[in-house]
């Protein structure tokens, strides 16, 4: 009798993984050469008065950000869920996944089940497919327009090596749109470079300043993927991604959790983002934070040493320093909108 030889089996990983948490081999892989030594960029909540910064505390409850995305009720952020979750959704072949399963739970992340989680509706005007904010990304850039819905008086752009439009310096932003730039900093487009505004990062806070309606779920589901492809960057969208798997009754066993960034409050905002040159807005307390008045000069004595000679001025910020590095970097493959 002839004997039947057995079929070949593939080979197999060498190396033992926990199935009930990485869906595949390659996830493993991943997580283990990539994103466990990633670092994190955490979001910061909200807490503003009716009575403070009306403009900026309307139009977070006109496009519902209130709700959730700067106020999510669990400030905890899972370390252990969130690096899963970015290894599971990792694509070989650069795809954008909308669904992650953690610990066997499917996570969807597609713009409409972020929306509805966010509870962010996308409002389209009559007769149109795409929201304000959508439409306008897609037209050629008017840089007069935002230098006089951003900047202070006689500030704009700084030109490039090139002669065109490059950045706006932080010091010539009005107070709504730096109270904006440092929202979007960390839960719209986060970035470590908080600085100045490149052109793209300006197009954003001018959408936002102008109260253009925008699908936040496609914004945040196309830099999520992004940040999923990405081999370097930091985690975004840590304490979300916590309340989405939260949401899906993911269980954790993680007795150590991570906190959020510091909150944007009328302190936050008086002492990071108020601007004594800007006319339009007046926050109490914040000139005196900022401003001293001159001392009258001695009369006790004739001559007094090196003591009251002016101070060597000093860079505003040290964030200058690292600029060109922010040029370089910030927006890389963030904004994608669908």
């Amino acid at each position: 009798m002839a004997s039947r030889k057995r079929k070949s089996i593939g080979t197999r990983p060498t190396t033992q993984y926990d199935t009930r948490i990485f869906h595949s081999f390659e996830a493993w892989n991943r997580y283990m050469d990539n994103v466990l030594g990633r670092h994190i960029l955490p979001e910061r909540k909200v807490e503003i008065c009716h009575t403070e910064l009306e403009k900026f505390k309307a139009e977070l409850e006109r496009c519902n950000i209130h709700k959730r995305l700067t106020n999510l009720v669990d400030n905890n952020i899972d370390l252990a869920l969130l690096k899963e979750f970015y290894a599971n959704l990792y694509s070989s072949e650069d795809l954008s996944p909308k669904q992650v399963r953690v610990r066997g739970h499917l996570v969807k992340i597609d713009a409409d089940n972020l929306n509805t989680f966010l509870e962010t509706p996308v409002i389209l005007a009559e007769g149109e497919t795409l929201p304000a904010y959508s439409r306008y990304y897609r037209l050629p850039t008017d840089y007069k327009e935002i230098e006089v819905a951003l900047c202070i008086l006689g500030q704009g752009f700084v030109l490039n090596s090139e002669g065109h439009p490059g950045k706006i310096l932080r010091k010539d932003l009005m107070t709504l749109a730096q109270v904006w730039s440092i929202l979007s900093y960390s839960n719209l487009a986060p970035t470590l470079h908080t600085s100045d505004l490149i052109v793209d990062r300006a197009r954003l806070i001018f959408g936002l300043v102008s109260q253009m309606d925008m699908n936040v779920g496609a914004f945040i589901f196309g830099q999520i993927t992004s940040i999923a492809q990405s081999n370097s960057s930091r985690l975004r969208f840590p304490a979300l991604i916590t309340a989405l798997c939260k949401a899906r009754e993911v269980n954790s066993d993680s007795l150590v959790f991570e906190r959020l960034r510091s909150v944007i409050n009328l302190a936050y905002i008086r002492k990071n983002c108020w601007n004594p040159d800007d006319l339009t807005v007046s926050i109490r307390g914040a000139k005196w934070a900022r401003t001293r008045p001159a001392e009258p000069p001695s009369t006790s004595t004739a001559h007094i040493p090196a003591r009251i000679s002016a101070a060597p001025s000093v860079p505003a910020s040290a964030d200058f320093q690292h600029l060109e590095a922010m040029l370089q970097n910030i927006y890389q493959g963030q904004i994608i909108l669908l």
